[in-house]
């Protein structure tokens, strides 16, 4: 039981708490994108989450994302984080297209 508090206690690592700001960001643009960008957006924080969880399983993903939300300036620095976030996310839909070339086409709206 200790050594499950000392992990959660830990400060998130660099690459944790980019993460976070993703999902940050991500939450942030959900408030202004249309709703027709609503599935590409979840597609994007699910990502995130998973790293995060993978990473570090004690984190607390909701205080950690309103932490990142509330700090001074953070409009300004998570609207500078979406295009550093959505890179992350389209180096992996490359990933996928050589996977299987059917998974990046998209299916038009019905």
């Amino acid at each position: 039981m200790l050594a499950w508090l000392l992990v959660a206690a830990q400060a998130a690592t660099p690459a944790v708490e980019n993460d976070l700001r993703c999902i940050a960001s991500i939450s942030q643009s959900f408030e202004t994108e249309p709703s027709s960008q609503r599935a590409m957006l979840t597609a994007g924080m699910v990502y995130f989450i998973g790293r995060v969880e993978g990473a570090a399983p004690a984190t607390d993903i909701v205080a950690s994302v309103q932490r990142i939300r509330r700090a001074p300036g953070a409009k300004a620095a998570l609207d500078a984080a979406a295009l550093p976030c959505a890179r992350q996310i389209l180096a992996k839909t490359t990933l996928f297209a050589q996977l299987d070339p059917g998974v990046t086409k998209v299916e038009p709206a019905r």
